[in-house]
């Protein structure tokens, strides 16, 4: 605990911690209601990411059911309509739902966007500082939190909520989630400038014999290219880095895009991330409510992250503008609907890293494609689960399993014979392997996780590490 009589002292309703995507959405849905809210966050200027550029239909609903989609406009986000997938030069297009579209933006200018919206809210204060430590009352209650600015001032900010939205690196989620997150691997971030995507208006995956790699437009004249790195060990600036990429990317993409890649190449202006597996498994705690990547974090191959936080947004300044948060009582049962709520639509979550898992198996890789490619149902609902349009996890699990079920029977029926009925039973079971534990971590329906025992008693094989 700091020094009391050294602190500067704030009061609030809500304390929001952090300034990103999920902070400064909750904010400017807020800004000119009864509650005084106060943001923290540590760096106010304009920041350069490559994590939170592509925003999928249902995150575009959830701005405009809080009335914030005028926060889309004025940066050059481009439309993006679909998917194409490419399997060696084979393309497979996609489309959203009809009348549904996602967009590729700038991270920087979209946060920065909602981040001066914020600010227009009379309710609404913000502090540029670190925020350290809970504020810590009897009962284990959680008053607040202690924070320290660039001038090295501590500031106690009092709130009967505080709401933890840091981010993947959180100072707070060993305090506020059952689980520690896991690396599964890395991303490489280019831009390509002045460069033609293949077909419009479309996110790219291009399928290779071990990872995908992904790009979409972000502005009119740039695309981000997003190269996959399996492992522990993140890529580094080198020379054989660019081998690889000009080996394993610039082969695979259309010719009229090998200028940009050259140009890109020789700037070398590359970024990494790291991918992380974080089921959101929240410590209910009278005072504190963790939501965003502090909270939950899948693969970005779907780039479904901004949807799911900005349902959480949506979910949860609903309920901050209906239920009273004075009491504990009162607390702890915003919290508890707050949670349970967003159970029920966390498909999305769980097709971020099945279908990277999928990706990177030869035989579910090709009957994934394959079952696509018949169109119909079997792509519609997909790309609505991919999309956030479709939350269901019974619809999710339906097409997973029809995916290997499917491509089981192409081989059965292409070599008839106990060895390929074998081979079929171990590509179910491969598929099992991979969707189980990551049902397992979000359903809470008894009866359904009775059925994922069974189904782990007939396919007795290692669950596939996350």
């Amino acid at each position: 605990m700091m020094n009391e009589t050294h602190l500067t002292h704030h009061d609030a309703d809500i304390c929001i911690i952090g300034a990103g995507v999920a902070g400064a959405a909750l904010a400017c849905s807020l800004a000119n209601e009864k509650l005084k809210v106060i943001i923290v966050e540590k760096d106010w200027r304009e920041q350069d990411r490559i994590v939170g550029e592509l925003m999928q239909p249902d995150g575009v609903e959830q701005l405009k059911a809080m009335q914030l989609e005028h926060l889309l406009d004025g940066y050059d986000a481009q439309r993006i309509t679909g998917y194409t997938i490419m399997k060696d030069d084979t393309p497979l297009h996609i489309a959203y739902p009809e009348g549904k579209f996602g967009l590729g933006l700038t991270n920087g200018k979209f946060v920065q966007k909602m981040r001066d919206e914020l600010t227009k809210g009379n309710n609404i204060k913000k502090i540029e500082a670190e925020a350290q430590t809970f504020i810590h009352e009897k009962g284990n209650r959680i008053a607040g939190i202690y924070c320290r600015d660039k001038a090295g001032q501590s500031i106690a900010i009092n709130a009967k909520l505080t709401i933890v939205m840091d981010g993947f690196f959180s100072t707070f989620r060993k305090q506020t989630t059952e689980v520690a997150a896991t690396v599964t691997g890395y991303f490489l971030g280019i831009v390509l400038k002045d460069c033609p995507l293949p077909f419009a208006e479309h996110g790219h995956v291009f399928l290779t014999e071990s990872s995908p790699f992904l790009c979409y437009p972000i502005t009119k004249n740039e695309i981000r290219f997003l190269i996959d790195f399996p492992g522990h060990q993140p890529p580094r600036k080198s020379e054989e880095l660019v081998q690889y990429l000009h080996q394993h990317v610039r082969s695979r993409i259309p010719e009229s895009m090998h200028k940009a890649f050259d140009v890109c190449m020789l700037e070398g202006k590359f970024k990494v991330m790291p991918n992380h597996y974080l089921p959101g498994k929240p410590i209910m705690q009278d005072g504190v409510v963790v939501l965003g990547d502090a909270l939950n974090m899948r693969h970005p191959l779907t780039g479904g992250g901004m949807t799911v936080t900005l349902r959480d947004v949506n979910s949860i300044q609903q309920l901050l503008k209906t239920l009273p948060i004075e009491t504990t009582e009162e607390r702890m049962e915003l919290i508890r609907v707050f949670y349970a709520s967003r159970t029920q639509n966390t498909a999305v979550n769980i097709l971020a890293d099945a279908l990277y898992k999928v990706m990177s198996n030869h035989d579910l890789k090709e009957a994934c494609f394959n079952y696509l490619a018949a169109g119909g149902k079997q792509a519609e609902e997909p790309i609505a689960l991919l999309s956030g349009i479709e939350k269901s996890k019974i619809t999710l699990a339906k097409h997973f399993f029809a995916v290997a079920a499917k491509g089981g029977m192409r081989k059965v029926n292409k070599n008839p014979g106990i060895a390929s009925m074998v081979d079929a039973y171990y590509m179910v079971g491969d598929a099992y392997a991979i969707i189980y534990p990551l049902l397992n971590n979000e359903v809470q329906n008894n009866s359904t996780k009775m059925w994922l025992r069974l189904g782990n008693k007939i396919f007795r094989k290692k669950q596939i590490a996350l």
